[in-house]
């Protein structure tokens, strides 16, 4: 379900406890309607509406002049309860190539893993294979490892004005990911306060979870109906 509402009043409508997990990528840059107090605010509703022993998966980009923003935001988080469990490193195979010397080109963004209680992750769900294989009777039972915080997730080719979603999109791997190292039982509720285009709307339809969308820009909510409706 995708609600066109500001996502602090639609999650101060939900009950207290009542969330199983949240993914989200809330806007970082000014033009977008970053600011502290909407920082704050959504945390502070997303703690209240989560489950006790449940994760919020945090999605948070660079900025070229404020580099630091991304963890004030992570600490800002800790500020209203969550304990910040990890950060990992999306490594992207597509970014926008800087021109200039004075800056390097920018191929990563970060996922902050922000717990609230101490949830069980299912490391394994998205492990990948032992390189040597002696390790396995000596480290585990199986051909699987834990992935690690860092993250390669590529995007979909772009060829198209029409095929580029939002111009802050990520691919649908990267809720998906997040979801199955939640260890989320089949029919969980998910929320995402920034829905977006609905990347992990579609997420949640392949895996079967309930899914509220919280998104302001009437664009961007038809679109994310048409798209989840048509997945």
């Amino acid at each position: 379900m995708i609600i066109q509402q500001d996502c602090v009043m639609g999650m101060s409508e939900l009950d207290k406890g009542s969330v199983d997990c949240i993914v989200t990528s809330p806007p970082y840059k000014d033009e977008d309607g970053y600011t502290d107090d909407l920082m704050v605010a959504w945390l502070e509703q997303a703690h209240r509406v989560l489950k006790t022993n449940s994760v919020l998966f945090m999605n948070f980009g660079h900025l070229a002049g404020f580099k630091s923003r991304a963890f004030r935001v992570a600490m800002m988080a800790e500020d209203v309860g969550f304990v910040w469990n990890d950060t990992i490193t999306w490594v992207k195979n597509h970014y926008r190539p800087i021109q200039g010397n004075k800056r390097v080109n920018n191929l990563t963004e970060f996922i902050f893993i922000l717990t609230k209680g101490k949830p069980s992750l299912d490391r394994l769900a998205i492990g990948v294979p032992y390189a040597d294989k002696s390790n396995i009777g000596r480290f585990a039972t199986q051909d699987l490892k834990c992935r690690g915080n860092v993250w390669p997730l590529k995007y979909k080719t772009v060829q198209s004005k029409e095929q580029k979603r939002h111009n802050d999109r990520f691919p649908v791997d990267l809720p998906l990911w997040c979801l199955l190292l939640a260890g989320l039982e089949e029919d969980s509720l998910v929320v995402d306060p920034f829905n977006g285009s609905g990347t992990t709307g579609i997420a949640c339809k392949i895996l079967g979870h309930r899914y509220i969308g919280y998104e302001i820009n009437p664009y961007y909510v038809q679109y994310a109906r048409k798209w989840l409706s048509d997945y």
